[in-house]
């Protein structure tokens, strides 16, 4: 089968080319025309946190101030989630952000049998945001988190708001109570009215992962009051809540105008690591609200453990003003930065990342494995370790694109380096050999007497590779209408892959070649379209 493949224009135009191949896999395929807008893109990234396939049947709902100005990158009202959960939005090219008249808007992904999403936006310039946003089953939950929602009247008019998730396979429970006449606002002040939905996400601190399992992470990072560089991890977890409230106009509640009270239940095997046992009735847990939109920590009044009289259940109790997830756990601080290790390597330009292990310096023990770049004078740098300890750094030569490389092994150890120190410790990888490369080439060619028009190719071409049949997507390169020759390392030669590609900025992918050997270190799309030449 001849290598040379005569399809990517059909992939950039709609136009009908052959592919030399046993088939065409674009047969049928529309191609939109349009460069995608690239200033003001908003990337939501959805997913299940269980695990489960993403559903198929979500609405998206754009609404706030400026909703009407919230386009595609192919600059529509068409909007929609990929295959792999993936929504692109951008500003309408006619609206500039800005400090001055920042672009506000909200999105809502409304799923049956799911927690309805609600995201704010707010862009001030048009930088590109992601955000990962999880879509939450009532049903098929992950383990240990529990979820529930309500819809009702707000408690303004003389009602009680409250809200309980459905017991665990454990019995635990989390529940929520508004009092009557509590008024409601929003982040700027404003009041939030007509019929509200109220959501809980009950964590039970049963599971081997309850700190992963914590809104904003294991980590507290901008936490109030706690000084700069110096963060607060979970060390025992009790349990959280998170609470939102919205209308229907998907209008967030960040403000009550009274307290409302929360009540869960924990795990009676919860260590309280001052007391050095589990904990028991009488014991303070300290409690930090994470607010999702801002990223802010804050520390809380304390929550009491009490043992129901009716249950014999241990319950914290808490009381709360604002919509926003209460972590009840112990923490110790630890130093947002360092230690920090500069790489020596031959390496230049390399875009696999390599096998690294932090290591105990006094137990031997592995802290954390991770992949990094190692191309020469990279920096690695070490997150959220506690004071006092010392470390060494060991690379590998197995990456995070084929695995195992020429030697395989360890390559290098660094010397020893010292928790929150942020001077670069040496890192010597000579012994780390260049990995082979992979030329891509997009050839486009016109008949005698006409030369290229560069001006109107497209502005952008995004690739994406995946192990045969496993659908697990890894962008590859990027190439422009300028730059059509990229040079990457994270193909082998002697490889079967899955290929896509897209022209409109990853919101869909119309090119797919299915199982392909790659049989030479240059992959040439050798693209004949008269359209482009002049």
């Amino acid at each position: 089968m001849n290598r040379y493949l005569y399809v990517f224009a059909l992939f950039l135009l709609s136009l009908f080319l052959s592919l030399e191949a046993c088939q065409n896999p674009l047969e049928g395929v529309t191609i939109s025309l349009k460069d995608p807008i690239q200033s003001g893109v908003i990337e939501c990234r959805l997913y299940d946190p269980a695990g489960n396939p993403l559903p198929v049947n979500s609405r998206i709902i754009i609404s706030g101030p400026d909703a009407d100005a919230v386009v595609t990158t192919l600059n529509s009202k068409k909007y929609k989630i990929t295959a792999d959960g993936v929504l692109l939005l951008a500003v309408s090219p006619e609206v500039t952000p800005s400090v001055q008249r920042p672009f506000r808007f909200t999105v809502a992904v409304v799923t049956p049998d799911y927690l309805t999403v609600v995201q704010p936006f707010v862009l001030t310039n048009g930088n590109r945001q992601v955000r990962s946003l999880p879509l939450i089953s009532l049903s098929k939950p992950p383990v240990g988190m529990t979820p529930a929602d309500q819809s009702g009247q707000p408690t303004n008019v003389g009602s009680t708001l409250s809200l309980h998730t459905s017991p665990t396979s454990q019995g635990d429970m989390a529940r929520v109570q508004i009092p009557s006449g509590t008024s409601f606002t929003d982040r700027d002040g404003k009041p939030v009215s007509g019929k509200l939905t109220l959501q809980l996400i009950h964590t039970n601190a049963r599971t081997g992962n309850a700190a992963g399992q914590l809104p904003g992470g294991p980590v507290f990072s901008n936490v109030v009051g706690v000084g700069a560089g110096t963060s607060l991890r979970a060390q025992s977890v009790a349990g959280s809540v998170s609470i939102k409230l919205f209308n229907e106009d998907f209008q967030l509640v960040q403000q009550l105008s009274q307290a409302g009270e929360l009540i869960m239940d924990l795990n009676p095997a919860t260590v309280n690591p001052r007391a050095a046992r589990a904990i028991q009735p009488g014991d303070t847990i300290p409690v930090f609200s994470y607010d999702g939109i801002t990223g802010v920590w804050k520390p809380e009044k304390a929550g009491m453990v009490v043992r129901e009289a009716s249950t014999g259940r241990l319950t914290l109790q808490a009381r709360f003003t604002q919509a926003a997830s209460y972590i009840a756990a112990w923490t110790t601080p630890v130093c947002s930065l360092g230690p920090v290790f500069s790489v020596r390597s031959k390496l230049a330009g390399v875009d696999v990342k390599y096998k690294c292990q932090l290591i105990d310096a006094q137990t031997k023990a592995v802290v954390t494995t991770f992949y990094a770049g190692v191309n020469n004078n990279d920096r690695i740098a070490i997150a959220n370790q506690e004071a006092g300890r010392s470390f060494m750094l060991r690379v590998f030569d197995e990456t995070d694109a084929w695995g195992r490389g020429a030697k395989g092994g360890m390559i290098g150890e660094s010397a020893l380096a010292t928790s929150c120190d942020q001077t670069p410790i040496p890192l010597v990888l000579n012994e780390l050999p260049v990995p082979p490369s992979m030329q891509l080439q997009f050839q486009f060619s016109c008949p005698q007497g006409k030369r290229l028009d560069e001006a109107s190719l497209p502005a952008l071409m995004l690739t994406q590779y995946s192990e045969v049949g496993k659908g697990n997507w890894r962008d590859l390169v990027s190439a422009t209408r300028t730059q059509r020759s990229v040079t990457s390392y994270k193909l082998r030669v002697g490889q079967r892959y899955d290929f896509r590609a897209s022209t409109d900025g990853g919101a869909s992918w119309p090119l797919r070649q299915n199982d392909y050997l790659v049989d030479k270190a240059i992959w040439a799309l050798k693209i004949k379209a008269e359209m482009y030449c002049k």
